[in-house]
């Protein structure tokens, strides 16, 4: 049975670094599922600079939608030894904006269908950990610490985000929240 935890913190915190460093802890094979795409410029270089982190004992598989799908299938339980999904907040984004939504005015069974979308990509990835046989390391940011968002967009995003993070907390082994690069244990297996 496989071994969760989940890392989060604000953005810039080092909670990415951390989770590498748990990762290479742990030793064996390492996957890093990435789920960034790389849409302007900006999002190029940091999509480069995480990869120039990383040395050649990792492997890069990248699924922007549906990362427990590669989790589950069989050469990647064979593969590795510890998984590293960074990052969970990019991966709800990527799923929100995949559906065609007006976020000037949502219609809620739109937003309600979006937000299942969202719960069952976070259960199918605690149920593809479950039956991977190392260790899962997931990235997500804490999005609840600023204001309420002025935007229905940015809302919805902040409460799917919150979510997410509570419902995978609830199932992971160990939880850490990560602030100004140090990192803090919420929770022990």
């Amino acid at each position: 049975m496989g071994h969760i935890t989940l890392v989060t913190g604000g953005a810039k915190s080092g909670k990415s670094v951390f989770a590498e460093q748990l990762a290479e802890q742990s030793g064996g094979r390492l996957g890093y599922i990435a789920t960034a795409r790389a849409g302007d410029e900006e999002m190029r270089r940091r999509i480069i600079r995480h990869q120039e982190r990383r040395d050649t004992r990792w492997q890069t598989l990248e699924e922007p939608l549906r990362p427990s799908a590669l989790i589950a299938a069989k050469e990647t339980q064979t593969d590795f030894d510890v998984l590293l999904l960074d990052c969970l907040t990019v991966l709800i984004s990527n799923i929100l904006l995949s559906e065609p939504l007006n976020w000037d005015a949502p219609d809620p069974k739109a937003l309600l269908s979006v937000e299942t979308l969202v719960m069952v990509e976070m259960e199918a990835l605690v149920g593809a950990a479950a039956n991977f046989t190392g260790h899962l390391i997931m990235v997500a940011n804490e999005v609840g610490f600023g204001i309420v968002p002025p935007s229905p967009l940015a809302r919805f995003f902040r409460d799917c985000a919150g979510s997410a993070g509570q419902y995978l907390a609830a199932r992971a082994d160990y939880v850490y929240l990560v602030v100004a690069g140090l990192p803090l244990c919420l929770k022990k297996a």
